[in-house]
């Protein structure tokens, strides 16, 4: 068994060196054949080195001597920019067990760097390893290498969309690249001719075009222009052309060349940053805030016209300019600390700070970037100084409250209580623990009657953020009522937070309880006597006018007396008949405080009602002229209190008797419609100012002009505003039209629906 191992193994080895002959005069064979096909060619082992084998085709190459090349030194002759390229293709072809070639600079023996293809063939073991690396260096021609510089150019060209043309001037022909012709619109197989080139630029760009050129030409230098061209399907684009003229030995110009490419995505590009920049500045400009931006060296690149006001100074002045040093505002070490802090963090910064140059308050946001600095800023002046007094006022109603003249809460709508001093525990009998405990609503404390005034507040309160002093009553601690004058007004704009005052007013409702209780008891007591002597003065008349029947009366001194005794009559019942409606008057006031002001309503003619009471004004005052403007034959039915609105009436016609000039008729008429009729009293009179068209309705309100009657006698200002209550009971409203010296139109209205 060991023999016939043993056999086999010579056997294998006789294989070997036979196949390993037979390799080694194949590749003797190759190598004869590459020397004479190739420039230069040389062997290398698997990790690189220089066999020392054929070293005669290197040599007359290189014009190396022996050793200078020993190892990876070959590398060293290879151009240093491609030395890292052909060792690539090195490893490559002995990793892959593939040919792979190489274009490099090899040093040849007269000094210069021919270009090489260099093509590396591995050569294998029968085990699959690599033997040897065979190079083989072939030069490449100027015309090949043309060729390939013209088709890496083309490459490069179509790779880039850059057309060229070319137009020979002496022969008229235009030649143009494949690329250049898609770039106008044309087809790569058209043959296209320097008119047809030029019919495809816009007509609005063709004096910029031409113009470029014919500088170009007279300056004998490059032209550059951009202009738009319109291809067939009417599409438009936008091209920019680099081009110069070429010249004969005469200095006549006899080409034009040009490089053509398409920017028409560039000038789209553009059109929508500057609509954009135009759009960012309009928001800038529109702003109420100051804007400037400034750069990395602290040089302002842009400010909005705010900014300029601010800063007063103009954009032009301060581009490009040191923030420091065109403004002095921030040349101020807080300003600058702020600035630089905002660049070194790249946090955004905001901050108030005094300028001591402009002696103003500023606000400032600024906001770091790659670029520089975006500052917003505004002038705060004003509103610090509101601030400041808005404290000082806060202070004072702070004072104010703890002074505890008033009652005085925070409240909100709903009742709510988060507030109170102490004048206002002293009015209602709680305590401040029981405010803050939240058990007490100021709006519950509110007896029903006063809740609807109380509701009409609340109303108003929201409607104009300020409720007019009202009155209401609310039960205290003990559950006793108190009468209160109250007054809401807003913390702050459409909040339900609101301050109230709050006064007691028990002392002066018991005084106006005890005028009213004197007043009912003085007006009943005047009254009896006045109907006593008004009785008796009538029954004086009568006998007056019985014995005026006499025979005895007719005598002249006795008819004289009788005269003169029936004029004083006349003019003392006048006189009581005032005094009566005084009385009457002031018995209606007693009944409007205490609101038994009774009305009997009934369905009557408004009509008849206006002429039965101004016939007996006419009857009594007999010397005026009252012109009634009201149709006799017409019927107007209303429900309403008869007497009452005949009292009105009486009023109005009363006060213009008074305040007008005794020559002047008075004036009475009615409109109407579906839903009211409308009764008016016009006087010739002086009329009135605006303040008495305020004031006239309230109660005791007198004017100060003198009326023109003959008594010439004040009222007690009363009559006015009980119309208004009378009228306002029956769901009517008054007023009064004046002007001053030409007279006033009183008048009401009633609704002719009954409610």
């Amino acid at each position: 068994m060991e023999s016939d191992h043993l056999a086999f193994s010579r056997h294998d080895q006789v294989a070997e060196e036979q196949q390993m002959y037979l390799q080694a005069d194949n590749i003797s064979l190759f190598l004869a054949l590459a020397q004479d096909s190739a420039a230069v060619f040389w062997l290398l082992t698997s990790d690189g080195h220089f066999e020392n084998t054929y070293t005669h085709s290197w040599k007359n190459f290189t014009g190396q001597e022996d050793g200078c090349y020993a190892g990876p030194d070959w590398l060293q002759s290879i151009h240093p920019l491609d030395r890292i390229e052909t060792h690539a293709a090195f490893l490559q072809s002995v990793a892959s067990h593939h040919s792979t070639e190489t274009e490099c600079h090899l040093h040849r023996h007269d000094g210069s760097y021919p270009l090489l293809r260099l093509r590396y063939i591995p050569v294998p073991k029968t085990d699959g390893s690599i033997a040897q690396v065979i190079v083989l260096g072939q030069e490449i021609s100027d015309n090949e290498r043309r060729k390939m510089g013209e088709e890496q150019m083309h490459l490069a060209l179509a790779a880039a969309n850059i057309g060229l043309c070319d137009w020979d001037i002496r022969i008229d022909v235009l030649t143009l690249t494949d690329q250049c012709k898609m770039l106008f619109g044309f087809s790569t197989h058209e043959t296209v001719s320097y008119e047809q080139l030029m019919a495809a630029v816009h007509p609005d760009d063709l004096t910029q075009r031409d113009q470029a050129i014919q500088e170009a030409l007279v300056a004998k230098s490059e032209y550059s222009v951009d202009y738009r061209i319109i291809h067939p399907n009417q599409t438009t684009h936008w091209l920019t052309v680099r081009g110069r003229w070429l010249y004969d030995g005469q200095g006549f110009p006899v080409r034009m060349i040009a490089a053509v490419m398409d920017i028409t995505a560039l000038k789209r590009a553009e059109a929508q940053q500057s609509q954009a920049a135009s759009k960012l500045t309009t928001v800038l400009e529109s702003i109420s805030d100051a804007f400037f931006m400034i750069d990395t060296q602290w040089r302002y690149t842009y400010a909005n016209s705010h900014a300029e006001e601010l800063l007063g100074k103009k954009l032009p002045d301060l581009i490009g300019q040191h923030i420091e040093e065109v403004t002095p505002t921030f040349a101020d070490s807080f300003f600058h600390l702020k600035f630089q802090q905002a660049f070194k963090t790249q946090q955004a910064q905001h901050f108030e700070a005094f300028s001591l140059p402009q002696k103003k308050w500023f606000e400032l946001h600024a906001y770091p970037s790659s670029e520089g600095l975006s500052v917003y800023y505004q002038d705060i002046t004003e509103r610090k100084r509101v601030d400041r007094a808005l404290r000082e006022s806060e202070m004072k109603f702070r004072r104010f409250v703890e002074s505890n003249i008033i009652g005085v809460l925070v409240v909100d709508i709903y009742g709510n209580i988060y507030e109170a001093n102490q004048a206002y525990l002293s009015i209602t009998g709680y305590t401040n623990e029981e405010i803050t405990a939240g058990k007490l609503q100021w709006t519950a404390m509110t007896v029903p009657d006063s809740l609807p005034r109380q509701a009409q507040a609340i109303e108003e309160f929201l409607a104009t953020g300020v409720s007019k002093p009202f009155e209401l009553t609310i039960h205290n601690k003990e559950n006793k009522p108190v009468p209160i004058m109250m007054a809401i007004a807003q913390l702050k704009s459409s909040s339900t937070l609101g301050v109230a005052i709050v006064l007691d007013i028990s002392a002066r409702k018991e005084v106006e309880q005890q005028k009213d209780v004197f007043l009912s008891i003085a007006s009943h007591e005047l009254r009896t006597p006045l109907t006593v002597i008004k009785g008796s003065l009538q029954l004086i008349q009568r006998r007056m006018k019985r014995m005026a029947s006499l025979p005895e009366a007719h005598s002249p001194a006795i008819k004289t007396a009788q005269n003169k005794n029936a004029e004083d009559l006349a003019h003392a019942l006048h006189q009581i008949d005032a005094q009566s409606r005084l009385v009457n008057d002031l018995l209606d006031v007693t009944r409007i405080t205490v609101d038994k002001l009774e009305l009997k309503m009934q369905r009557f003619d408004l009509v008849k009602l206006i002429h039965d009471t101004v016939d007996d004004l006419r009857s009594t005052t007999p010397t005026r002229s009252l012109k009634l403007l009201v149709s006799p034959k017409k019927s107007l039915y209303v429900v309403a209190d008869p007497d009452r609105i005949a009292q009105v009436i009486s009023n109005y016609v009363t006060n213009a008797i008074k305040y007008s000039d005794p020559e002047r008729p008075i004036r009475i008429g009615m409109h109407y419609n579906e839903d009211v009729a409308r009764v008016w009293v016009q006087d010739k009179g002086p009329g009135l100012s605006e303040d008495a068209r305020k004031q006239i309705w309230k109660r005791f309100y007198q004017l100060k002009e003198s009326s023109t009657s003959s008594d010439n006698k004040q009222g007690l200002g009363l009559g006015l505003y009980i119309c208004q209550t009378i009228i306002q009971q029956h769901h009517g409203e008054v007023g009064v039209d004046s002007i001053p010296g030409k007279g006033s139109t009183f008048w009401f209205t009633l609704p002719l629906k009954a409610e």
